[in-house]
């Protein structure tokens, strides 16, 4: 089955304080804002408009954002969710400086909103923003009741292909046509949460630059650094202010040809399939997250 998702889009927040928010991003990752709309501020990491919008709310996700292939991949997929008794919530953008977009309500009540590209009116280098200044966003991660309902969701409805899972069928990192390892990983829980949300950056010494900004701060990372075992990614995390994980990487795998790797579960969190360098997470990385906006 053809990949109608070509990458990683975007996400949006809300958050009570969406200035303060959209400011901490920059101060620690670098990223910029571009735009501001009355309450909502956009922000990017490279010429798209946005990236990671925050708009008021409770500290909650309003959606997770895919980019299609194209306008008839949009098509199909609007098809597809239709024939399967998805609940769509709109046919709209829920931003400017893209075309075209559907948002629905995945199996487990993660939302997602598959789109035509954003569109890159921004220039490449910029001024402001105190981080390492990422090179984009580059995968989400959600924990969810219904795993084996979410997968046939992303694979039937989407397209999309399996990198990698777990032992025990409970995790599972899925790519998009762009070939990175994952643009959405997902573990199956007793409980819908947004766990986080991801950065690719250029090398290591940007990571090390955002843990030295989270000093200044006077915050500390959550995790990290490590290299996750799927993915191959060297990773740290921190918490943002509404305590949601922001994950910052280098050294994605970029597949051509990939049989799923099946990764061994019986260590549990200090299994290599979370970090081949042995240090399992924190008690924080079992505990962070964000609900999703309701939509009843």
């Amino acid at each position: 089955m053809s990949n109608l998702i070509r990458q990683m889009g975007h996400v949006v927040i809300g958050s009570p304080d969406p200035e303060g928010a959209a400011k901490h991003l920059s101060d620690v990752t670098g990223v910029r804002v571009t735009d501001r709309d009355g309450d909502t501020v956009y922000t990017s990491s490279n010429e798209r408009h946005h990236e990671v919008t925050y708009v008021p709310g409770n500290g909650e996700v309003i959606a997770m954002g895919l980019e299609v292939i194209n306008a008839a991949a949009l098509d199909t997929i609007y098809e597809r969710a239709k024939s399967d008794g998805l609940q769509i919530l709109s046919d709209q953008p829920i931003g400017p400086h893209y075309d075209r977009a559907l948002r629905l309500v995945a199996p487990g009540g993660s939302v997602f909103e598959l789109h035509t590209p954003i569109a890159a009116n921004q220039t490449a280098r910029y001024i402001g923003g105190g981080g390492a200044r990422p090179k984009r966003i580059e995968h989400v991660n959600f924990w969810t009741p219904q795993i084996a309902a979410f997968k046939e969701f992303l694979e039937g409805v989407l397209g999309m292909e399996l990198s990698d899972k777990t032992s025990d069928e409970v995790g599972h990192w899925y790519r998009a046509a762009d070939g990175y390892h994952h643009c959405v990983a997902v573990l199956g829980t007793d409980e819908l949460r947004f766990h986080h949300y991801a950065f690719d950056h250029n090398s290591l010494y940007d990571l090390q630059r955002i843990a030295d900004n989270l000093h200044v701060l006077d915050e500390a990372m959550a995790y990290g650094p490590g290299r996750h075992g799927a993915g191959d990614n060297i990773f740290t995390y921190y918490l943002d202010p509404h305590g949601c994980l922001v994950e910052n990487s280098t050294e994605m795998a970029h597949i051509d040809h990939w049989e799923p790797s099946v990764w061994d579960v019986s260590a549990g969190m200090a299994a290599k399939w979370i970090n081949k360098w042995g240090t399992p997470p924190p008690p924080v990385f079992d505990t962070a997250g964000i609900p999703f906006a309701k939509t009843d």
